[in-house]
């Protein structure tokens, strides 16, 4: 594959990508597979590996992936190359074994890392936080009025 040399830059926290042709925004989950394929950069990532790291406690079917997959890459190559170069594509697929991002990835300061074992955790850990304070605070309400 004759992938051209260029920068991406992932902002996770607002949920874009930019390259040289502009910026756009991904949906979450779509940024979460672009994230998990960024961490792993020219490695092959599998197709049960992307589904366990993105959409860890919920049973979605290959083509939930497949549909993310999909939509990445026209975003990609919207802001790499612009839509109509047809010829460019930054996920290469290997057929029974996952894709690969092929170009590299840039982060800017202040931005999620998308490098190592903290990212999962970082993203994680303030979901559960605010999900246990809404659970506790909905509790506390219940039995304040069964009491009253």
């Amino acid at each position: 594959m004759n992938t051209p040399i260029l920068q991406l830059s992932l902002d996770y926290r607002e949920g874009t990508v930019t390259g040289p042709k502009g910026t756009v925004r991904l949906e979450p989950k779509v940024m979460e597979v672009l994230v998990v394929l960024a961490r792993y950069s020219g490695h092959v990532v599998s197709r049960a590996d992307l589904i366990e790291a993105v959409w860890p406690d919920v049973v979605v079917t290959e083509h939930t992936l497949s549909r993310c997959i999909y939509q990445l890459r026209e975003a990609l190559r919207e802001v790499a190359v612009g839509r109509r170069d047809k010829a460019f594509d930054a996920i290469e697929t290997l057929p029974r074994r996952g894709y690969r991002l092929v170009v590299p990835v840039d982060q800017a300061p202040g931005e999620i890392r998308v490098s190592g074992d903290k990212l999962f955790i970082e993203l994680r850990r303030p979901q559960l936080l605010i999900g246990g304070l809404v659970l506790f605070v909905l509790t506390v309400a219940i039995v304040i009025a069964v009491l009253d």
